[in-house]
């Protein structure tokens, strides 16, 4: 008997130590100085194409605050990051000779697409993480249905805008004559 409770009182001894190690002082308060917190890294935007170019392009999209900015564009693809404000949308549009491929990041909306101007049948709603695959000739819109900006990027293959596009706005993207 007096070995079991020797035995039983080592281990609610060990239980103990171990738990108490563990625990933090929750009344002590941490000072947290300028130093030590991570601002986030200013990136560049501009058009890296015809170079080599190596990025974190979750980071781009997220920090990209205006409606469209070719981040890099070669001789055959294209990328752009975009924000999309809310209740706006990219606008109906066709691209007949490419594909195209859409990654949202942030943010929520509507993926339109059809045969049609009058026919957008197929619907799907996106949201962080969502792929799109635009088919040429296929007619297709993304709206923005939610309250803040949806932040994604833009594949296209051939190359869609000119090299170093930058629109501010929609508004200015739809006044720049190459676009629909």
């Amino acid at each position: 008997m007096k070995k079991k409770f020797t035995y039983l009182t080592v281990l609610f001894m060990i239980g103990f130590l171990t738990t108490s190690c563990l625990q933090t002082d929750t009344t002590k308060k941490t000072e947290v100085t300028e130093n030590d917190v991570s601002q986030k890294e200013i990136l560049e935007f501009k058009d890296f194409g015809k170079e080599p170019f190596v990025f974190n392009i979750e980071d781009y999209t997220r920090q990209n605050d205006t409606y469209r900015t070719a981040l890099w564009t070669g001789e055959y693809m294209q990328l752009t990051v975009m924000s999309i404000q809310p209740g706006e949308d990219i606008g109906l549009e066709i691209h007949m000779d490419h594909d195209q491929f859409i990654r949202v990041e942030e943010g929520e909306g509507i993926v339109m697409m059809g045969d049609s101007e009058d026919d957008l049948s197929f619907q799907e709603k996106v949201e962080d993480d969502f792929a799109v695959m635009i088919p040429a000739g296929k007619w297709h819109n993304v709206i923005n249905d939610s309250d803040k900006p949806l932040k994604l990027y833009s594949i296209y293959a051939p190359k869609e805008h000119e090299h170093e596009t930058v629109h501010q706005t929609k508004e200015e993207a739809m006044a720049d004559e190459h676009d629909h």
